[in-house]
């Protein structure tokens, strides 16, 4: 649903209908699930309904619009 790139090129995905966040290393083509599982949908803070959208802020922490949990859920960058 939305595509994001973070300054070193990194790209992430928000998968509506798989209920899950992308991470794409630079120069790989092989994702990485950062957020939710696959398939599931969920309330929890592990689980996600049907993300949006991805943005940064400035100290690139992660924040997902989580449509049907009608909530924006930020994932601190470590």
């Amino acid at each position: 649903m939305d595509v994001k790139l973070d300054p070193m090129g990194n790209m992430y995905v928000a998968d509506r209908e798989n209920h899950r966040i992308l991470f794409f290393p630079v120069g790989q083509t092989n994702g990485i699930i950062i957020a939710g599982i696959t398939g599931i949908s969920g309330a929890n803070s592990t689980l996600l309904n049907r993300p949006f959208s991805v943005a940064f802020d400035s100290q690139l922490n992660l924040y997902v619009a989580d449509a049907f949990n009608s909530r924006v859920q930020k994932f601190v960058r470590y």
